[in-house]
């Protein structure tokens, strides 16, 4: 795939966030997919690598959270050969009624139309405040 079809699936991805279609997800992770985020695990349970079953897992928890799903609005990427970085801002609200909003930067890789390995970096202490504080 080229760089505008990389980036077209990138923006197609994070679009899926907002209507918690696990198996629009599951789709367009590759069977071999790392999914990490930056923190530390022994204080964000996010934080860490996670297999494509385990990511899946995860957003299936978090969504349970949310009143309707999470926006992921894409402000802007790069692309150059299979990688695709984008910065993202998110918003949801809890169950609760409480407001998500955070910033990312998240790297992808993608191979055979897929997204294979990804790197993930937001601000962990917002997501304990807000679905644990």
């Amino acid at each position: 795939m080229g760089i505008q079809e990389n980036k077209a699936l990138v923006e197609r991805f994070c679009s899926f966030y907002g209507t918690s279609d696990f198996a629009a997800f599951r789709d367009m992770l590759a069977d071999d997919l790392t999914w990490w985020i930056n923190g530390k695990p022994h204080l964000f349970a996010g934080a860490g690598t996670m297999t494509k079953a385990q990511y899946i897992d995860m957003l299936r928890t978090n969504g349970g959270a949310l009143e309707g799903g999470m926006t992921m609005t894409v402000v802007g990427m790069v692309a150059e050969g299979d990688r695709v970085a984008a910065e993202l801002k998110s918003h949801a609200v809890t169950k609760a009624g409480k407001v998500y909003s955070n910033d990312y930067h998240i790297l992808f890789e993608l191979r055979d139309g897929k997204i294979v390995k990804v790197r993930e970096y937001l601000d962990p202490m917002h997501g304990l405040e807000v679905f644990f504080g």
